[in-house]
């Protein structure tokens, strides 16, 4: 396993696990340690890494290119994942009052703020963020907040924060629920039947349980088999909180 050596920069405050920004070489990463991570009452013990560098493993297989690299490494508070640091906004989330959502935006929910004034949460359409909500689906992403999708200024659009990701019960949570029964463009499904069946040759398997590898299998049968995007499960939150 390789060594991360450099400068710790800083901490992300906001963060729910230790996450920390280092400078090695000339360049930046987003170093989350094992040892930082927080007991979670549903995700086995010290596992939130592996699934980082499984999302950006599976964002690979898939030829999306939707994760930054993400490697497990040796660093100055022990082995975690190493994400290398993309320069870009959110800006493809918003929310807003009701009558000032963007035009030709996808009206996702609305409520109630702190200070008792009508909110709308909304987002862009556009078929690249598409493809970030069909990889969600696939990975059984469970935190998809809009501060996880970074866009940069060519509009690319960049998946970051997937420690809550590969769980074998569905967990899907998102703010990208525009495209609910619309049908998925054919040729990621060919992705996705490509991916599956290599799956068991892939790092994947020492990256997940074996129960959880069974369950992406099934997934990915299922959207191979009905390749529409799929609706909320009534039986968890569909959208995560806070949504940024």
């Amino acid at each position: 396993m390789d060594t991360l050596e450099g400068n710790i920069l800083g901490r992300m405050v906001n963060a729910s696990n230790s996450t920390l920004v280092v400078e090695s070489q000339g360049q930046q990463f987003v170093y989350k340690p094992i040892s930082g991570e927080k007991p979670l009452w549903d995700f086995p013990e010290g596992t939130l890494a592996l699934r980082e560098r499984a999302a950006f493993v599976m964002s690979e297989l898939l030829g999306w290119g939707l994760v930054p690299e993400t490697r497990l490494m040796n660093g100055p508070l022990g082995v975690g994942s190493v994400q290398t640091w993309v320069e870009a906004d959110t800006t493809t989330i918003e929310v807003t009052e009701p009558n000032k959502i963007p035009d030709g935006w996808m009206r996702i929910m609305s409520g109630v703020d702190e200070t008792g004034h009508e909110v709308t949460l909304s987002h862009a359409n556009d078929k690249a963020l598409s493809q970030l909500a069909v990889f969600d689906a696939v990975i059984n992403n469970a935190d998809r907040k809009g501060g996880h999708i970074l866009t940069d200024d060519n509009g690319r659009h960049y998946a970051i924060d997937h420690g809550v990701a590969f769980h074998h019960e569905t967990k899907l949570r998102t703010v990208l629920w525009g495209w609910i029964d619309e049908e998925i463009e054919p040729e990621w499904i060919a992705d996705i039947q490509r991916v599956r069946q290599q799956l068991a040759d892939t790092e994947l398997t020492e990256l997940l349980a074996p129960i959880e590898l069974d369950a992406l299998a099934e997934r990915m049968d299922a959207l191979i088999a009905e390749p529409t995007f799929p609706e909320p499960n009534a039986h968890w939150p569909a959208v995560p909180w806070p949504v940024f």
